[in-house]
């Protein structure tokens, strides 16, 4: 890993009006993507990790949502003041995005082929048979029979689908990927299978990923560095060990303690109580302190910032202030 910042996104905050209503869905986000780095932004549905994901593609939905701060920096320029134009050249070439979704990503009248081929054209001086050729390749590199390119997305099963997906995505050999819980819709077996080929495809191309999940087994295999997001803000990020051996914001340890451990014997989990806050009504003081185990009055009133509890772990927890007497 090189350490060379590839995407600096700073104080980013987003909102989408539904009438009189305004859902405040990234609260302030802060974090950098590094060269070579896979980064996992973890946390409940609604929590605003595909908001964030969306806002550094530019294609958030203007109305309802609007970018209301921050800054997005990629090659020295921010991004939120290129024009549509600019963007365009952006994406798939420099950055592309795996949706969550493979049966709404692709689109039902054209066959796969010309669907990859379309990215490969629109930002590549190549002719239509050169473009055809390179889709043929992709569909092989990702475990699929070239021929199958001049088939529908009916035609193939979740699992092949996503796999035509991850080959657009990576048709122009981007330099970061945003995948968006590429594996949700597909079954165990098939998950591992895709996420198998997306660390090859990722180590062999020098890809740095933006992994979106609420799975930390996922995590845990994949990522470099984590961020925790609650209620539209980062409440705890890492590295991989800081967040799994050092867990410290009581949002994270909700997060493991609800989930099985075969090596203990528990009757019961431990599911965080309560659910997330409405985010066109958030707490004042620490959005989590609702359903906090530790939230004392000052919880309750003050605006917590992120805390660095050793080098390059930071927490939003009063509880590891380390002005605090201990």
């Amino acid at each position: 890993m090189s350490g060379e910042s590839l995407i600096s996104v700073k104080d980013l905050v987003v909102e989408y009006t539904s009438g009189e209503d305004v859902v405040h869905a990234v609260n302030g986000v802060s974090f950098e993507l590094n060269a070579g780095e896979t980064l996992g932004l973890v946390g409940e549905t609604g929590a605003g990790k595909t908001t964030i994901a969306k806002s550094i593609l530019g294609i958030l939905p203007d109305p309802p949502a609007k970018i209301r701060g921050g800054e997005i920096f990629m090659d020295g320029k921010n991004m939120l003041k290129l024009s549509q134009k600019e963007m365009r050249k952006v994406r798939g070439n420099k950055i592309a995005m795996i949706f969550q979704d493979p049966m709404t990503a692709l689109n039902p009248m054209f066959v796969v082929g010309d669907q990859i081929a379309e990215v490969i054209r629109l930002h590549e001086k190549i002719s239509k048979a050169g473009a055809a050729k390179k889709s043929m390749e992709l569909l092989e590199m990702v475990g699929i029979p070239g021929e199958r390119g001049r088939e529908y997305p009916h035609q193939f099963s979740g699992g092949m689908k996503q796999r035509v997906v991850i080959a657009m995505a990576l048709a122009c050999n981007p330099q970061v990927l945003l995948a968006d819980e590429p594996t949700t819709a597909l079954d165990v077996t098939i998950q591992a299978q895709v996420l198998e080929m997306m660390m090859r495809l990722r180590d062999q191309r020098g890809t740095s990923m933006l992994m979106i999940t609420h799975d930390l087994g996922i995590v845990a295999e994949v990522c470099d560095k984590v961020a925790v997001i609650y209620a539209g803000e980062i409440v705890e990020m890492g590295t991989k060990e800081h967040i799994f051996d050092f867990t410290s914001h009581p949002y994270t340890e909700g997060l493991f303690g609800s989930l099985p451990n075969l090596n203990t014997k528990t009757k019961r989990l431990k599911p965080i109580p309560g659910m997330m806050p409405n985010p066109s009504s958030l707490p004042a003081g620490c959005k989590f302190h609702p359903r906090c185990p530790y939230a004392t009055e000052a919880c309750k009133t003050e605006t917590v910032p992120l805390f660095e509890t050793e080098p390059g772990h930071l927490v939003r927890c009063l509880r590891r202030d380390p002005r605090q007497v201990r």
